[in-house]
C-alpha cells in the first residue's frame, strides 16, 4: 500500500522541522525562555552540567529538526525512517516528563497555585499537540 502524504501532514512536518531547529538553537544558546533548557536548568544544580546537556539536547533538537524537513525531499528505508521516528517520539516524550512533570514549571511543582497550575497545563497539553503530530507524521 503507497503511503501519499497529504497537504494537511506536510505542513505538520515543516512546522515540526522548524519548531525543533529552532528549539534546538534556543536550547544549545541555553536560552531563559525555552522550555528545555529551563527544564535542564531547574533539574541539575551544576551549572556546568545544566550547560552541556542542554547543548546535548539542542543538537538532538537541531538534528530532528532538520531529518524531519530531510524526509520531505528523500526517502528513507522504511526500516531507518521508523527507528528515526520512534526515536524522535521517544525523545520528545523524555522532554514531556523534564519540562512538563519534574522542571521548574511543571505539572507536579504548580499544584498549589491555580495559575501557575493553568499556566502549566497549558504547556503539556502544546506539547502533547507537538507529539500528536510527530505521531501523524511518522504513520
Amino acid at each position: 500500500m503507497e503511503n501519499k502524504r497529504t497537504i494537511g501532514t506536510t505542513f505538520l512536518q515543516i512546522a515540526l522541522g522548524l519548531l525543533f531547529i529552532v528549539s534546538g538553537i534556543w536550547t544549545v544558546q541555553g536560552a531563559n525562555g525555552d522550555d528545555v533548557a529551563s527544564a535542564i536548568k531547574s533539574l541539575f544544580s551544576s551549572a556546568d552540567l545544566a550547560s552541556i546537556l542542554c547543548v546535548v539536547f539542542g543538537v538532538i533538537e537541531i538534528v530532528v529538526g532538520f531529518f524531519l524537513l530531510l524526509r520531505l525531499f528523500v526517502n528513507l528505508s522504511t526500516a531507518l525512517d521508523t527507528v528515526l521516528m520512534v526515536v524522535i517520539m521517544l525523545s520528545w516524550i523524555v522532554m514531556i516528563v523534564m519540562m512538563d512533570f519534574i522542571g521548574s514549571k511543571g505539572l507536579l511543582k504548580n499544584l498549589g497555585n491555580a495559575s501557575d497550575f493553568c499556566g502549566a497545563l497549558q504547556r503539556f497539553a502544546m506539547h502533547l499537540l507537538v507529539l500528536g503530530a510527530i505521531i501523524k507524521v511518522k504513520d
